[in-house]
């Protein structure tokens, strides 16, 4: 019997952009009402100013600078406690 794995994809700005599109216009409304009781939710496009594109690329190697030097045995909790301390869990 085959057996089916599940990957969680995580949705794009843009797909999120077309779903609350195609809701009503006060499911719009609802939907931006809830969104502002959240600090922490925000939808914002990402900045296309060249200075922020640039930081951005120099952050993404830092980070995978930092996944290279992993070592091969060391396992993810290890990796985490190294890089974020023992706040991960």
């Amino acid at each position: 019997m085959p057996m089916t794995t599940y990957t969680r994809r995580h949705t794009t700005y843009r797909e999120a952009l077309e779903l609350a599109r195609q809701l009503s216009l006060r499911d719009q409304r609802r939907l931006r009402a809830e969104l502002a009781k959240l600090p922490s939710a925000k939808l914002v496009r990402p900045s296309r100013d060249p200075k922020a594109i640039h930081l951005a690329r120099l952050l993404a190697d830092e980070i995978r600078k930092a996944v290279q030097s992993a070592t091969v045995k060391q396992s993810l909790d290890d990796g985490m406690r190294q890089l974020r301390g023992r706040s991960w869990s």
